[in-house]
């Protein structure tokens, strides 16, 4: 595809869209510029390839503020999504394109960075030294890369410099970083919490016969069935704080003191600051390209950061006039906290969502004074002796005292040759790899929480990765006439190892001493080794007639050390492009400036997530009367083998109109996955629980495009509007077999509240139903599915259908009735006709500038699915009272007879009512949703204000990312996890305000 350009006089770029457009207050030149793409081991024109990519420029990526450059693709590509499973700063992103790949495998793409298989972390690639990234998504462009580009790839460029083009750039941001995306609305108000829990207990006593069900709340609202006296903030006891008319806290009560909001002291606003410099250009035979860079990023939960010390360096030399080399190196430091991010009792995000209202933060005394630390100074932080809620713990207080830090060095390099035989026909050879040395340091403290009985523990985990991948290559590139050419045939192997090393110790002697020699009781350490190689041939060959009609052919033979038995596959694809609008019928039509047509076939396999010697039995080590023992854990599964993928992929892209006013792309997709890597569930007898298999058969199928309108492209003022979008399709045509029966397999529930059978999407949702609240009682009713087996025509205990799925294909024309039902257990799992997947998801961007001055927004959008939250079912509860806080929707529970609404009646752990929150259609809740996700304003001030500076250009830029999501539920994000499933533990996404200045000269 062809770009236009407008030069701006000071040199300054604004790339919008499909297109570069640069504004200028005097003059306008257009030029034509031909967009080459790296696919593979090729570089080519975009319009001679029939495969389906997606490219990236280094002007999109560096309008985000973000420290992992994969967040950077987000709603960049139609067809690709970024998850952002936790706002950590420097945290890794999940990437999905197209789809589920796999049932029980891998799903992640291959990172190739600069031609090399990138095995490293991606968040050790600074953004601001990429020159681009670009997206494979088909068979064409990705089975060149066999095993590993099953899930698509993910190519990324670093830059270069160029020839008699010196340029110093200093790019400086600095801002702050903040909880804008809220989180669930809970009760913060003391006086109702205890009123809420006053009427749980008074119903308690009245359903469970109480003659005086007042008496009964007021009995043990403040006692050891209820909520701690120690935690009776109020100069009251229960009879004189609530009033039994009204279920509320008395007017004129006071209190002894009034508990801290754990949300002040568990979030902050955070700076963010980046500085990255770079020197590039070159002279004669060489190029070059330095940066370095540093960032700090801090969360906005207390002693979470990310800080990155990073220098890449690029060099090229033509040698000899057949002779060219090229060395690329990067290197970064990295220094992480993560305090208060465990998925337990030490989460801050569990605590302060979760902690009822009456609990303070700091311990207090009988008179509610606060209470004088002796060992840290400052106050006594409250570890909820007798609380209901999290006792012994206080992740706040974990998070200040104890640390969880991660250290990383990390360098990646490569070096390429090429030479050239003749013309036509030259040798490249690529040797490169990845090294990285992470140390974390766990230290916990001798007087609070977990470790208090041991005097405080360290525990420090040593991981070291080293992977290498050397590349021969020989390419013969001709043109003769109107036929155009271009082959090659390859060898590429690869090894990889990672070892672990972990170790902890207790007794510290010195409280604050964080290494090993300071305790004196040690734990069982732990070591082991991961390695994995893969030796791979292939060859690709391309043709076009003429710019006009287009064919592509790869074949590629990968063998793994992964498998036992069968270690070899082959993988191949053919693609078929035809440029139409340089057919002769189409010179005179004044519609399509550009078309194309493409459609591509092939196949690729995952030889990922299987472990790294799923063939071989596996036992573990132990101590036998002093002798050495091994104690057997799992089966190995010799047959295990590659699981693959057929692919085939029809599309087109075009222009319309000759000044290009809209360019598009729309393309479909039909991806079946055969020889799934299966977790097949065994029999218990068998004394083993999980055998994996290659069977059953999955389908992903979609179509995906992207709009870009330029709406307006004057001398100073442009306009444009960008949209891209996805639909997808997925479905499981035929089930492993179950080796209890040796048929098909009926339904896989392995994955809570989905179901797995023929027919159905892997993400399609199984459970209990929801009925509502008997509006007489109060209770909770789900629907059940039953046998009328006594011939009564009502249900009766007994005759439910535990699993509908499987009942019905155990016994077909079987006639079944429908009810309702009080009791959780008696109601039936089964399809209730709702999916994970959304109907349509994307984003649309707009992109605007006048002279000097522009604008931009990119907003993601999903349309359609559901998805469950967690965290709401969990604030939404009816367990003991003061074990955990509200939901504000429980305002809306069932208090009397008659009440029509759907939240049952507040009991204390009532037997059966603490099913009310379990798992069923209560909480899916629609994913639908809109985020702001970033928006830049950049103002490049002409040349006439540093001319006596020897600046270049000079850009300020203000920028926001995150900044606002719409959804169903106030607190509810789908956009953070692959089902779109809340969790009560989420690191939510960090909001980002940054300030930037980038001048070059």
């Amino acid at each position: 595809m062809n770009l236009k350009s407008k030069v701006l006089g000071a040199g300054v770029l604004f790339f919008l869209g499909g297109g570069i457009a640069l504004a200028q207050t005097d003059s306008t030149r257009v030029a034509e510029v031909d967009e080459v793409v790296i696919v593979g081991y090729t570089a080519v024109k975009k319009e001679d390839y029939t495969g389906s990519v997606s490219k990236v420029g280094s002007e999109n990526i560096s309008k985000k503020n973000v420290s992992n450059v994969a967040q950077a693709l987000t709603g960049e590509a139609a067809g690709v999504r970024v998850i952002t499973t936790s706002g950590q700063p420097g945290s890794e992103p999940q990437i999905r394109i197209r789809g589920f790949g796999s049932v029980s495998g891998n799903r992640e793409p291959l990172y190739v960075l600069d031609g090399i298989p990138f095995n490293g972390n991606v968040s050790a690639i600074n953004p601001d030294d990429i020159e681009n990234m670009t997206v494979l998504k088909d068979a064409t462009a990705t089975a060149i890369y066999g095993s590993r580009g099953a899930n698509g790839v993910v190519l990324i460029q670093t830059k270069k410099g160029k020839s008699g083009r010196d340029v110093v750039t200093i790019d400086t941001r600095i801002g702050f970083n903040a909880p804008l995306i809220p989180r669930h609305d809970v009760i913060r108000s003391p006086e109702q919490y205890i009123g809420l829990s006053w009427e749980a207990l008074y119903n308690q006593g009245k359903l469970s016969g109480s003659a005086d069900p007042v008496a009964y709340a007021n009995a043990r609202l403040f006692s050891s069935a209820g909520i701690r006296p120690q935690y009776n903030m109020w100069n009251a006891n229960a009879a004189q704080l609530i009033d039994p008319a009204t279920k509320m806290v008395r007017e004129g009560v006071t209190r002894k003191y009034s508990p801290e909001n754990w949300k002040d002291y568990g979030f902050q606003t955070s700076m963010r600051s980046e500085t990255n410099f770079s020197i590039s250009g070159g002279e004669g035979k060489t190029t070059y390209y330095t940066g370095i860079g540093y960032l700090k990023d801090e969360g906005y939960t207390i002693n979470s950061k990310y800080e990155r010390y990073s220098g890449r360096l690029n060099l090229t030399h033509q040698a000899k006039s057949w002779l060219k080399g090229e060395f690329n190196m990067g290197y970064a430091y990295s220094d992480t906290d993560r305090n208060g991010q465990t998925e337990d009792s030490g989460s801050i995000f569990w605590f302060v969502d979760n902690i009822p209202s009456i609990y303070p933060l700091f311990l207090r005394n009988a008179q509610g004074g606060f209470v004088n630390d002796p060992y840290y100074g400052g106050y006594q932080y409250d570890y909820g002796t007798g609380r209901g809620f999290g006792a012994l713990t206080n992740s706040i207080a974990d998070a200040t005292y104890d640390l969880d830090n991660r250290k990383k060095h990390e360098v990646n390099a490569n070096f390429f040759l090429k030479a050239d035989i003749t013309k036509k026909l030259s040798f490249e050879t690529r040797i490169g790899g990845q090294y990285y040395n992470n140390s974390r340091n766990d230290y916990s403290n001798p007087y609070y929480g977990s470790s208090a009985s041991q005097y405080g523990s360290l525990y420090k985990v040593r991981t070291e990765l080293f992977s290498h991948n050397f590349l021969q290559l020989l390419r013969y590139m001709n043109r003769f006439g109107n036929h155009g050419v271009q082959a090659f045939v390859a060898h590429e192997s690869t090894d990889w190892k990672y070892n672990y090393l972990s170790a902890s110790k207790y007794g510290l002697v010195i409280p604050d001493g964080g290494e090993f020699n300071n305790a004196i009781n040690q734990n069982p350490a732990y070591s082991y080794l991961y390695n994995y190689a893969l030796e791979s041939y292939f060859g690709q060959a391309m043709y076009d007639y003429n710019g006009k009609y287009l064919v592509s052919a790869s074949v590629r033979r990968d063998g793994t050390s992964r498998f036992l038995n069968d270690k070899w596959d082959t993988f191949y694809s053919v693609g078929l492009g035809w440029v139409v609008n340089k057919e002769n019928f189409m010179q005179d039509n004044s519609v399509f400036d550009k078309l194309k047509f493409k459609a591509s076939y092939g196949t690729v396999g995952d030889q990922s997530g299987v472990g790294y010697y799923p063939g071989y039995n596996v036992y573990n080590p132990g101590n036998f009367m002093l002798l050495p023992a091994a104690a057997f854990d799992r089966i190995g599964y010799p047959d295990l083998t590659w699981e693959k993928s057929k692919t085939f992929d029809a599309g087109m892209e075009f222009t319309l109109f000759k000044n290009r006013i809209i360019e598009g792309a729309v393309d479909y997709y039909h991806k079946t996955t055969d020889n799934l890597i299966f977790d097949n569930r065994l029999a218990p007898s068998t004394g083993n629980a999980i055998m994996k298999v290659n069977d059953g058969l999955l389908v992903n199928q979609g179509v995906e495009f992207t709009l870009t309108g330029h709406v307006i492209n004057k001398e100073d003022f442009y306009l444009d509007l960008s949209l891209n979008g996805e639909w997808l399709n997925n479905k499981l045509t035929r089930m492993p077999i179950d080796p209890t029966t040796g048929l098909p397999k009926i339904i896989d529930l392995a994955e809570s509240g989905f179901g797995r059978s023929e027919g159905h999407s892997l993400y399609d949702f199984y459970m209990r139903e929801w009925a509502g609240v008997n509006p007489q009682t109060g209770a909770a009713m789900w629907n059940v599915s039953y046998t009328d087996n006594n011939g009564n025509g009502k249900f009766d205990a007994g005759e439910q259908i535990g699993s509908l799925t499987e009942f019905l294909a155990q016994n077909p024309g079987a006639t079944i009735l429908e009810a309702t039902t009080e009791v959780y257990t008696q109601a039936t799992q089964k399809y209730v006709g709702k999916s994970a997947i959304p109907d349509l998801r994307g984003a649309f961007s707009v992109n605007a500038g006048y002279k000097a001055l522009s604008l931009s927004a990119q907003f993601l959008y999903g349309i359609g699915g559901y998805s469950y939250d967690f965290a709401y079912a969990g604030l939404m509860h009816n367990s003991v009272v003061g074990n955990n806080n509200w939901h504000t929707d429980i305002l809306n529970r069932w208090q009397n007879p008659g009440d029509i609404t759907n939240v049952p009646r507040l009991t204390s752990n009532r037997t059966g009512d603490t099913n009310y929150n379990s798992m069923s259609t209560r909480f899916l809740t629609k994913s639908d949703y809109l985020v702001l996700n970033n928006v830049r304003l950049a103002y490049t001030m002409p040349n006439k204000y540093f001319a006596g500076l020897g600046l270049n250009g000079l850009t300020v830029s203000l920028t926001g990312d995150n900044l606002w999501i719409q959804t169903k539920r106030k607190g509810f994000n789908p956009t953070t996890s692959e089902t779109g499933n809340s969790n009560t533990y989420r690191y939510s996404p960090l909001s980002t305000i940054t300030f930037g200045v980038k001048t070059n000269f």
